[in-house]
């Protein structure tokens, strides 16, 4: 859903013969955070051989990601200003 709006704010936070390698860099830290956030899911979330237990594991994770979402969201709209949210 943020995508879009994640490079448009990257591509317009540089000079416009940058905005090839803002996108660039953007892209590469989007899939490297997807690949690391997959692997610590998986990790925290206990042994496959368990599935009770990692359904169980999966789920905790998924709840302490929801909190932080939430966490990360309350301090921007406190920390930021609006006029810099736009």
């Amino acid at each position: 859903m943020l995508t879009t709006a994640v490079v448009a704010a990257a591509v317009a936070a540089v000079a416009p013969d940058r905005a090839g390698l803002a996108s660039g860099v953007n892209n590469t830290a989007r899939q490297a955070g997807g690949a690391i956030g997959i692997a610590a899911f998986g990790a925290l979330a206990g042994p496959p051989t368990d599935p009770a237990g990692f359904t169980r594991g999966i789920h905790a994770t998924a709840l302490a990601t929801a909190a932080l979402f939430a966490v990360a969201a309350i301090a921007t709209i406190v920390l930021i200003p609006a006029t810099q949210r736009r």
